[in-house]
């Protein structure tokens, strides 16, 4: 090294500060999750069924992969404490609910990524040391933190009086508002049920960890705009696979913001008064991209069903129960989304259509971030360009399609058992079956990426002429000419010359 040489910046901070700086961007990941799910609780009128402080909790951590599930409540009645054929028998109120609200999800994701590597483009360039020490400050500080909304994520919630209706109560002679005449209140004490409900830290620890180890690692490839340890930054594996992974998160990010940006237009309607608008807005802030990602894959061959349907169990108790409510199975509803028209249009066509646009434009924009091969890369290589860019957006396509319609479903169970035997209840949800989708997808996305690739190749080559030719303007401005050859041609010295503009 010469001595007139200036030395190489030092790293920023050291090991302790790096862990500390991804701890935050946990603890801030985590805070942006729970303030949106608590907006979108407001928004639904949850406080009515439960205190906010036990709700959020429970919310965040099924954003983290952890389920509620829901108990008998202390009740102020045995059930058939009036007689009847059920007196002395005890009765239970339980179900689940199953879902992964992936608007929160998709925020917690976005944060983390941001606020752990935005930090490190204003740096100098970190050493490998100094990323471990990032990455274990952020894993450390899941492992602490994500358990506490799933421990504080417990209490006792009274059911809505829909829910209500549909487990029995004012399934009677008196109706829906009878007061408890219907099977389930005379089995309440004619109180309004109330169930215990509780997240399993567990779950929500192990998915969360693992959630985060994810994202970090995905992050390490597709960033942009950020110094990461040289050997990681120009690893074969990163040049590789950066430009597919980027264009299609970037992608990804912007269609769930666009979900965010209705959910928000919805809620501004709500503050003129319309509940219906209040509703949309808090549904949207949990489940927007699983509403997404349903018509989107929808498009590609999955069946998405939208369902409520009530459940009346075997023999005399629950022809009994049955008939308390109502009838059985007679409240049944479901319905495509598929084959769901909009303004006369099928949704999966429009699925289709959307998804083709995005993945050709993503195609693109990996051309353009891919590196141009040199001529002995480009020998060696045993496929082209553009089907080498084709098949990794195939693979990382078809994986990201799997995975949505692994997350998107979700359910909600309850259900009534005498004696620990369950007489009756209803299920509602969303369901899909995946089926040739991921085979659809890889198709699909390998068309489009290689579209994508050959429509960038050709704007670039226009691009290159253009340079190469050169145009000249008159002194007017009013028009260019052509400057003519340029490669010293008898033409070239025969053209007259202009003058300059």
């Amino acid at each position: 090294m010469s001595p007139s040489a200036p030395p190489a910046p030092a790293p920023r901070g050291g090991p302790w500060r790096h862990a500390l700086e991804g701890a935050l961007a946990v603890v801030v990941a985590l805070a942006v999750t729970a303030t949106a799910g608590c907006l979108a609780l407001l928004a639904l009128g949850a406080g009515a069924v439960a205190p906010l402080t036990r709700l959020v909790p429970a919310v965040v951590s099924t954003a983290f992969g952890g389920g509620i599930s829901f108990g008998s409540a202390p009740a102020g009645q045995p059930a058939g404490a009036d007689g009847g054929p059920l007196a002395g028998m005890s009765l239970d109120l339980g179900g689940e609910v199953d879902l992964t609200p992936l608007t929160l999800t998709f925020l917690a994701t976005a944060v983390l990524a941001l606020a752990f590597f935005r930090p490190l483009r204003r740096r100098a360039r970190p050493t490998p040391t100094l990323l471990w020490s990032r990455c274990g400050g952020a894993v450390a500080a899941a492992t602490v933190l994500l358990p506490l909304p799933a421990v504080l994520g417990r209490g006792t919630a009274h059911l809505p009086e829909a829910v209500a209706g549909r487990l029995g109560k004012g399934g009677g002679p008196g109706g829906p508002g009878a007061g408890g005449g219907g099977m389930l209140g005379k089995l309440t004490g004619g109180g309004p049920p109330s169930v215990h409900f509780g997240t399993d830290p567990a779950a929500t620890t192990l998915l969360g960890v693992l959630w985060v180890c994810c994202v970090l690692g995905i992050g390490c490839v597709a960033a942009r705009r950020t110094h990461l340890p040289r050997p990681l930054a120009l690893g074969r594996l990163r040049q590789k696979w950066n430009p597919v992974l980027s264009a299609l998160t970037g992608s990804a990010t912007v269609l769930c913001c666009l979900a965010l940006a209705v959910a928000f237009l919805a809620g501004g309607a709500a503050l003129t008064g319309r509940e219906q608008a209040a509703r949309a807005a808090g549904a949207l802030l949990l489940a927007g991209p699983n509403l997404l990602a349903a018509v989107l894959t929808s498009g590609l061959g999955a069946s998405w069903q939208a369902q409520m349907q009530r459940q009346q169990g075997g023999g005399p108790m629950g022809g009994m129960m049955g008939g308390a409510q109502g009838g059985g199975a007679g409240g049944d509803k479901s319905v495509s989304l598929s084959g769901f028209p909009v303004a006369g249009v099928p949704l999966w066509l429009i699925g289709l259509l959307v998804l083709l646009g995005v993945l050709v434009l993503s195609g693109y924009r990996a051309a353009a971030r891919t590196p141009a091969r040199t001529l002995r890369e480009d020998a060696q290589a045993p496929l082209g360009r553009h089907l080498e860019l084709a098949l990794r957006m195939c693979l990382v396509f078809s994986g990201a399609t799997l995975l949505c319609c692994l997350l998107a479903p979700g359910s909600v169970h309850f259900g009534i058992s005498v004696m620990g035997n369950e007489m009756g209840g209803f299920t509602a949800g969303l369901r899909g079956a995946a089926g040739p989708s991921a085979l659809t997808a890889a198709v699909l996305a390998g068309a489009a990426g290689y579209c994508g690739s050959r429509l960038h190749a050709r704007r670039a080559a226009r691009a290159g002429t253009r340079r190469n030719h050169g145009t000249r303007t008159l002194p007017t401005g009013s028009r260019t000419l052509d400057a003519g050859p340029q490669d010293g041609s008898p033409a070239a010295r025969k053209a007259p010359s202009e003058p300059a503009a």
